[in-house]
């Protein structure tokens, strides 16, 4: 199978937290290759993991007990009048740019996101107001008998952070998205993030999913949260649903400091905080 094997990868390496042990990997270079790589695990009972570009994901500091599926390698991109098609691999800001260098904006609600395609598709990534799933048109996914399978919109189920595809952990391949839309000003919104949101620091993202009654950083926020700490793990001094890796954090401060928050925002406003990102346990 074409694609790069790798033993002892370091996930710290593979992520935008910066945090986790070893595992081994493979980065299929085809989809073909991703398909028989999923099969193979399948068939011998081998746990297994896909990853994008790594945001929204915390894993252990012991690792993964099986393989990672990095799809970093399957890249690529193209326009068809006003639809794009674009592998799960590539990463967001690199879809956004060369759609900007063709004077295409209607993507650019998206500004500011890190992580890649297939991610962005599976969480429906985007703004509180308006998801990557009201852009999609269709969606190739690996199904449950290890074929390519493609699904529309419909059948994507896409909601706030979540989808289909997610909830049933379906590998994307690569997606169709419609480039009919609104312009979006991409210096304003990315701008906008950078004065709101750490973005120069490490992190997964949003850590939790913004409640119906609150959003999530304003309740850590009044809860006393903002700026707490432990070890080199610690909650952004600039929005509180973020938590930044100060340098060397470990999986396990995260942890700690994820149920702190979600204890304390209970106290204070008896929310039950749910996680945005995926936590991956050793």
């Amino acid at each position: 199978m074409p694609g790069e094997l790798r033993s002892r990868d370091s996930l710290a390496s593979l992520t935008t937290m910066g945090v986790g042990g070893e595992a081994y990997s493979f980065s299929p270079s085809k989809p073909e290759s991703l398909r028989k790589a999923i099969s193979k695990c399948r068939e011998n009972g081998w746990p297994y993991l896909l990853l994008g570009g790594g945001s929204n994901i915390l894993f252990a500091d012991s690792g993964f007990p099986g393989l990672i599926l990095s799809t970093k390698k399957l890249r690529g991109m193209r326009i068809e009048e006003k639809e794009a098609f674009v592998f799960a691999g590539e990463p967001l800001p690199s879809v956004l740019n060369h759609l900007n260098r063709v004077g295409i904006p209607s993507l650019n609600y998206l500004s500011g996101i890190p992580g890649s395609l297939g991610g962005a598709v599976a969480m429906n990534a985007g703004t509180a107001m308006k998801g990557i799933g009201d852009s999609v048109l269709e969606v190739a996914i690996i199904d449950k008998n290890g074929e390519t399978t493609v699904l529309d919109r419909n059948a994507c189920e896409f909601g706030y952070r979540t989808s289909r595809i997610i909830r049933e952990r379906l590998p994307v391949v690569w997606a169709r998205v419609s480039l009919d839309g609104e312009p979006y000003d991409r210096v304003k919104i990315v701008s906008e993030r950078r004065a709101r949101q750490p973005l120069s620091a490490r992190s997964a993202g949003c850590i939790f999913k913004n409640t119906t009654s609150l959003p999530a950083g304003f309740a850590i926020d009044k809860a006393g949260l903002k700026g707490y700490s432990i070890g080199m793990a610690k909650v952004s001094d600039k929005h509180a649903n973020f938590i930044v890796n100060l340098g060397g954090a470990k999986g396990a401060e995260i942890r700690r400091l994820i149920d702190i928050v979600r204890q304390k925002v209970y106290k204070s406003f008896r929310i039950s905080l749910e996680l945005e990102i995926e936590v991956i346990e050793g």
